[in-house]
């Protein structure tokens, strides 16, 4: 069974202006500016935009992890926007890194009037027999540090 990657946090400032914030080129450059090196482009027009990032990261895994992955992971990180209302944005997410047996998907949701609540649900499966599901709450646990860092950066770039 997969296991659950859950986030959630508020930010004050309303939900068009912080998807204007996350799809922005200036804001996904300081997103990279947060990895090691990386890339990235958006996609599209208007409310319906996808937003693809490529990252290398340190991996802060167990040894026997880091045997399967290496030292630096190369995230692949794409996020389908939509606006399904007036103050409500969602995306679709999926996470690829290349040589290892993860998957990594689910769903961010922006609501709310003046503030938005941010919430990021997700499952992370890792197909390798019997190992897979002990690695799975470790890669939960990296995903949930970088989510914590992308929080801090949200709350700087809105209140500048």
């Amino acid at each position: 069974m997969p296991a659950q990657l859950k986030t959630e946090f508020t930010l004050p400032s309303d939900p068009t202006n912080v998807f204007e914030m996350l799809t922005s080129l200036d804001f996904l450059a300081a997103k990279i500016g947060l990895a090691q090196s990386g890339d990235f482009s958006v996609t599209g027009s208007g409310f319906d935009l996808t937003v693809n990032v490529n990252r290398t990261v340190a991996a802060d895994l167990p040894d026997l992890v880091r045997k399967f992955v290496g030292q630096t992971l190369v995230v692949q990180e794409t996020q389908i926007w939509r606006k399904s209302s007036d103050n409500l944005y969602t995306a679709e997410f999926k996470l690829i890194i290349p040589n290892a047996p993860v998957d990594i998907s689910g769903q961010i949701e922006l609501s709310g009037i003046e503030k938005t609540i941010v919430k990021i649900l997700g499952k992370v499966k890792v197909n390798v027999p019997i190992f897979g599901a002990a690695a799975e709450p470790q890669v939960v646990s990296q995903i949930s540090k970088v989510l914590a860092d992308e929080e801090e950066l949200c709350r700087n770039w809105i209140s500048k």
